[in-house]
């Protein structure tokens, strides 16, 4: 008997056929482009009766402007082709803007506010995992968030972030203990991951591939602004109110987000009833993916603070996070009816260097900026507020330049370029960043920064770009969603072993130093957990510059190893092919559908 195996859904397949191979030219020349999640907006009348709306798939999303319905068929004959507004899809944009502010904003406004919540708790050992807990479980729910809202509807899963949100910050901003308060934080974990990765499958749902670079930037720009006003929000508020309102602000904001998505964008529940789609949900490989991500960066956050990374806790742990997920590849590979991870995607040549590029991507960047305040506070003795200051260049540079990048790839339809530029700079800048020594001028370093910013810019709107449109349309939201979740774990992977290689190499020279001068051994030992003691004059003048040479020493270590990080991203982008973000329809569909098509690309 004849097989009927779909060729495309052939797994591991790098020596048979890509299954997001580029297309060939059809009939009459004409290209059958790569279609972006959303093909068709299609609109009926008011009281239409609902058994006449279009519905290929469980993961179609309704718009009910009057009646209107977005899917992935062509356009029936009856029905009225119409185009949603320009202040109906600029409202949608601004509700899922604040939707990404907000995530952003939650873990940036914290760093002001921890020196007052250290100080009633009086857990200064504890205030770490007041982040950790946040990270944990925003970066842990990812993927299953974008699988559970194609099952249950977009719509249903955003408003449940919210209100588990909002929860999480109200326990924070109740906290009574310092257990509390990481309680609270892991919930609003929850719903800021549901919030953040709903923001990202809508938009994808909503806009044609070749649009959707647009405001992308805008949400890239909306997200960096957020790093920039979180800690000057947190600040004013704990200075003037109360480090609570850190936590209680978040509540109106959700609220406001709930209120816009609700009037603006009504959808219908796919269909089937309650039972049929729990049915659908993988819970084996949920459970997994879950466990074996938590135990994985709970292991990278003990390794070398709580614990030693030779201890039988930290490698306990990463060899049972390592075991989950080689269950979770095989469940999903092997017996999952709707994975949450789609394997096929890790057969395309040209899909997974984008997707592996963006964990090292992660990486890379987390090793960049995480200890150059470090550097301009032991350096320069600037405060932690002039530190942030020094870190503008960088913070602008990528957010100009994002901000322009999307709609420069719609208007001329490439991309690679961009990715090629922007992470080669990232890979120079990050190189040129090991010449730093104590008597470097300040404005070299922060050029550098700043041409490191600017590459971050050009480069990462285009690769998640790229991403996108190397897959098949109904693989695109769980491609998006699993690109920025490999650039998060490379963030906590950067983290760790950042720190690992800080640490050591700082204690490496501290200690020779405290040797050398017994009568100062304390203080220079206290430097190393606080780099103010540097600057407070009780060393003299010689052991003074010895300590600010050794730390210069130990950031030009994570220069060093950062420079590798950088350059496999930028490595790996190299295969990526180019795939056009045009909608122009396949050969066989009709030419009203391809009108309609036309028109609202160019509406949006």
């Amino acid at each position: 008997m004849k097989s009927t195996t779909n060729p495309e859904e052939k797994r591991f397949s790098f020596l048979n056929r890509d299954p997001y191979a580029e297309q060939t030219e059809g009939p009459a020349g004409l290209v059958p482009e790569r279609k972006s999640s959303q093909a068709t907006v299609t609109f009926t009348e008011s009281g239409e009766d609902d058994a006449k709306k279009p519905s290929n798939s469980a993961n179609d999303l309704y718009l009910k402007s009057s009646q209107a319905t977005l899917t992935e068929g062509p356009a029936e004959a009856n029905e009225k082709p119409a185009i949603m507004t320009r202040a109906r899809l600029l409202a949608i944009m601004f509700t899922l803007s604040l939707g990404s502010f907000l995530a952003t904003l939650d873990q940036s406004i914290l760093g002001s506010a921890l020196p007052a919540i250290t100080n009633q708790f009086g857990e200064l050992s504890s205030i770490a995992w007041v982040s950790a807990a946040y990270m944990l479980t925003f970066t842990a729910l990812q993927s299953i968030f974008s699988k559970v809202s194609e099952i249950f509807g977009r719509m249903p899963v955003l408003i449940i972030s919210l209100i588990v949100f909002s929860a999480g910050s109200a326990i924070c901003g109740a906290a009574s203990t310092m257990d509390m308060l990481i309680a609270g934080r892991a919930i609003a974990g929850c719903g800021g991951c549901g919030v953040s990765t709903m923001v990202q499958v809508i938009m994808i749902d909503l806009l044609p591939l070749r649009k959707r670079a647009t405001y992308m930037s805008y949400m890239s720009f909306t997200s960096t602004l957020a790093v920039v006003a979180g800690p000057l929000i947190g600040g004013a508020i704990t200075d003037h109110w109360d480090w609570r309102w850190c936590f209680y602000l978040n509540i109106p904001i959700c609220v406001v987000i709930a209120a816009i998505c609700l009037i603006t964008i009504r959808v219908g529940v796919p269909a089937g009833t309650a039972k049929e789609k729990f049915a659908r949900i993988d819970f084996a490989g949920a459970f997994l993916l879950l466990a074996g991500l938590v135990l994985f960066i709970l292991a990278l956050n003990w390794g070398g603070k709580d614990y030693r990374w030779d201890s039988a806790a930290v490698i306990v742990t990463l060899v049972l996070s390592v075991l989950l997920l080689a269950a979770f590849i095989y469940v999903e590979h092997k017996h999952a009816r709707e994975p949450i991870i789609t394997m096929r995607m890790f057969t395309s040549r040209s899909l997974t260097p984008a997707l592996v590029s963006q964990f090292f991507l992660g990486a890379g960047i987390t090793f960049t900026v995480l200890y150059l305040p470090v550097y301009f506070t032991v350096v320069f003795g600037a405060s932690s507020t002039v530190a942030g200051l020094y870190m503008l260049p960088y913070l602008i540079g990528m957010m100009v330049t994002g901000l322009i990048m999307g709609p420069i790839v719609s208007r001329f339809n490439i991309y690679r370029p961009f990715i090629w530029v922007g992470l080669a700079m990232m890979t120079l800048a990050a190189g040129l960043l090991n010449i730093i020594r104590p008597d470097t001028r300040l404005i070299v370093v922060l050029v550098l920064i700043g041409i490191f910013g600017i590459g971050s810019g050009i480069g990462m709107l285009p690769l998640m770009i790229a991403t996108q449109a190397s897959c098949q349309p109904r693989d695109t939201a769980t491609a998006a969603t699993l690109a920025l979740h490999l650039r998060n774990v490379g963030s906590i992977v950067g983290i760790a072993v950042v720190g690992t290689i800080f640490n050591n190499s700082l204690i490496s020279h501290i200690s020779p130093l405290a040797s050398e001068y017994p009568q100062y051994g304390s203080l220079i030992y206290s430097s190393i957990n606080d780099a103010t003691v540097v600057w407070n004059g009780m060393l003299p003048a010689n052991v003074h510059t010895s300590v600010i040479s050794a730390y210069v020493s130990a950031i030009r270590a994570i220069f060093i190893a950062n420079a590798p990080f950088v350059g496999m991203s930028f490595l790996l982008s190299l295969p990526i092919k180019h795939f056009s973000l045009g909608q122009r329809a396949p050969p066989n569909t009709s030419k009203a559908t391809q009108q309609l098509n036309n028109s609202n690309a160019d509406n949006v």
